[in-house]
């Protein structure tokens, strides 16, 4: 049905109400309300919009934050609009399983109101579909709403939460940036959450049969190259699997990988909690059944679970080279996945390894703990169990604080002088690229600078 003008103009007014946080749900009381004052709400210029993978991260590392710290805690902390979770334009939001709003920083008028019964100008009831996306554990979806940095203009928006049990986290960007989702790799974190979310969205629109017929196809719209999707039930017994379909119908609950791993055991148990990450050894089709690690994502389906996973040593062989930003974080995200898998002990005596796989040159490998102290230095053995915490570079920078800042935050990129390997232990200016690994420590890598701009120094 076609709208007036007059029409639609009221009801682009009523978004941007609802963006103030000020619209009365039905039933609620009388239909006119006056507008309440609302803190900014932080925007960013065009260049500075943050990605789907960004998106992504932001959202799972406040999800693992909530379920560290307690409901309590975190709804205070999400709530603060000068505190942490408040990142240029992304902030988190919250509600609880019945539309009730839990965190909104900038509109803190709103907490504890219904908004269930919210739509777009479209008619789409966005918080219903968040909570749909929740109850499923997680998942990303798009609505249209006032965008502040462009004066209110009526805009897609994609949103991404996850469910906490009776409550859930999310964010939002709109869709400049958001259509940058379309380019992220697969292969990593955040890419294969939209690729099993998606599977999961044609699941739940075709129904367990059709969907299941569709990942057993070793030819079909699921499979690319040595991704695909595979499902089991809750009890472990397998439905999907396009490439070994002489074990659909085997119950694989006790199976393990080469390291021990009961691999089904922990995808059941991140499926039971809606999503989640693991990882493991498998053979890969696409490199003749090789044994290569493996990191997951899953996605609860109620007496089922979906899920996908990338090749991580296909990353190693198809990263770029290690004096570039994204090489760089390859690097540190394989190593990363290398010790969620093997363990912190193991992985430690790996990373220390001078001739490993993990230290090559000047492109090495290095873990610290929370405190500072060092734990894997493969070219400085004697400084291991040595704090760093209170180094400063020829600049004066605590170098170390910011690193482990950034570790927590989820990771990122630190600059700094430090020794060079490659060159007598010179000081040379650094980059580097960090991230946690399983909260007690971080590890992290990185290239010098002159390699970075091309002038090598001899």
């Amino acid at each position: 049905m076609s709208r007036s003008l007059p029409g639609l103009i009221a009801l682009v007014l009523v978004g941007a109400l609802l963006m103030a946080g000020c619209t009365t749900q039905p039933g609620a009381g009388p239909s006119t309300t006056t507008a309440p004052t609302v803190s900014p709400v932080p925007t960013g210029t065009a260049n500075q919009s943050p990605s789907m993978q960004e998106l992504v991260a932001f959202v799972e590392e406040a999800a693992t934050h909530a379920r560290s710290n307690g409901r309590e805690a975190s709804l205070a902390a999400f709530n603060d609009p000068n505190g942490s979770w408040v990142r240029g334009e992304l902030y988190v939001f919250a509600y609880d399983m019945n539309g009730t709003v839990l965190a909104l920083p900038f509109q803190p008028e709103s907490i504890g109101t219904n908004r269930f019964g919210i739509v777009d100008i479209d008619g789409v009831p966005f918080v219903q579909e968040a909570i749909a996306a929740a109850r499923n554990g997680s998942g990303s979806f798009r609505y249209r709403y006032p965008n502040p940095a462009r004066n209110y203009a009526v805009e897609e928006k994609t949103s991404y939460v996850v469910g906490l049990g009776d409550w859930l986290v999310g964010a939002g960007l709109y869709a400049p940036a958001g259509e940058e989702a379309a380019n992220v790799s697969t292969r990593s974190r955040p890419g294969l959450v939209a690729y099993v979310e998606k599977a999961a969205a044609f699941a739940r629109t075709h129904g367990q049969t059709d969907a299941l017929a569709a990942f057993n196809d070793p030819n079909g719209s699921f499979v690319e190259d040595d991704l695909y999707v595979f499902a089991y039930g809750m009890n472990g017994t397998t439905l999907a699997l396009p490439f070994q379909p002489e074990l659909i119908g085997v119950n694989r609950s006790d199976a393990a990988d080469i390291h021990g791993t009961r691999y089904i055991q922990a995808a059941i148990a991140a499926a039971k909690n809606g999503s989640g990450f693991y990882e493991l050894y498998y053979p890969n089709p696409a490199d003749h059944f090789a044994v290569e690690p493996k990191t997951c994502y899953v996605v609860g389906m109620g007496d089922w679970f979906l899920g996908s996973g990338y090749y991580t040593a296909r990353l190693a062989t198809n990263a770029t080279n290690l004096s570039t930003r994204e090489g760089l974080a390859t690097f540190v995200e394989q190593a990363a996945a290398h010790a969620r898998t093997v363990g912190k002990e193991r992985a430690l005596a790996d990373f220390n390894d001078r001739a490993g796989q993990y230290a090559s040159g000047e492109a090495y490998i290095y873990a610290l703990d929370y405190d500072g102290v060092a734990l894997a230095l493969p070219f400085q053995p004697e400084k291991v169990g040595a704090s760093f915490r209170d180094l400063v570079d020829s600049t004066g920078q605590y170098f170390t604080r910011v690193e482990i800042d950034l570790a927590k935050r989820g990771g990122g990129f630190v600059y700094y002088d430090y020794p060079n390997p490659a060159h007598g232990m010179a000081v040379e200016p650094k980059m580097s690229y960090v991230r946690d690994v399983d909260g007690t420590y971080w590890i992290g890598a990185g290239t010098y600078l002159p390699v970075v701009n091309g002038t090598v120094m001899g």
